[in-house]
């Protein structure tokens, strides 16, 4: 009885360990071989955001674009972390997929050279402004990108290299119940193993 007990106390430890582990991965939404977007992606010093690649204007994705709080970012450097979280998680290449080298597999591309993702940030009169995230086919290539602007009402459809990266903030899942759980799990193994060579 005891030697189940402490099977089931092993196996919740590493359903935890797993679950934790997997919560700071991101996870790329495909859809028939193409990247539409990403879940979980952790942003260095912003918490964790998923992105969804879209075509459209600004006004059309981002309610308006008229108001900051349309944007998830707000400032250069949360858009520049986001950007390379996008390089460094989503647009990389797999024994799947090939994200990074293969531009056109991203939605709103179709560009064998590059990818350019927009991320906005603030508005002024009629106009978006944001950064251009690059994601090349060539080493090297990807970067950070420059800031550039767009009318608000201006689709992004006719230009074959740019898609908008829209991003939402995830509530982060709290991790102190499971390192409860866990750290409970090692105390009962402790005692009941003290107990035991008594």
């Amino acid at each position: 009885m005891l030697t189940l007990f402490f099977r089931f106390i092993r196996k919740v430890c590493l359903a935890t360990v797993l679950l934790v582990a997997t919560n700071s991965q991101a996870g790329l939404i495909v859809d028939s071989g193409e990247l539409i977007g990403a879940t979980g992606i952790e942003i260095t010093g912003f918490g964790t955001y998923d992105v969804s690649f879209e075509d459209g204007s600004c006004a059309d994705l981002f309610s308006g674009c008229d108001e900051l709080a349309d944007f998830a970012f707000n400032n250069l450097d949360q858009v520049r972390a986001a950007g390379q979280a996008l390089l460094d998680q989503v647009f990389v290449d797999s024994d799947l997929w090939l994200f990074d080298t293969e531009p056109t597999l991203t939605r709103g591309c179709e560009d064998d050279n590059k990818c350019i993702a927009f991320i906005p940030y603030k508005f002024y009169n009629s106009w978006v402004i944001g950064k251009n995230l690059i994601n090349a086919n060539i080493e090297g290539g990807d970067k950070p990108g420059y800031a550039t602007n767009l009318g608000i009402n201006q689709s992004i459809t006719v230009r074959s290299n740019t898609t908008f990266a829209v991003f939402t903030k995830v509530a982060q899942v709290p991790t102190p119940p499971s390192v409860l759980l866990f750290g409970s799990a090692l105390i009962v193994l402790v005692s009941l193993k003290r107990k035991q060579s008594c």
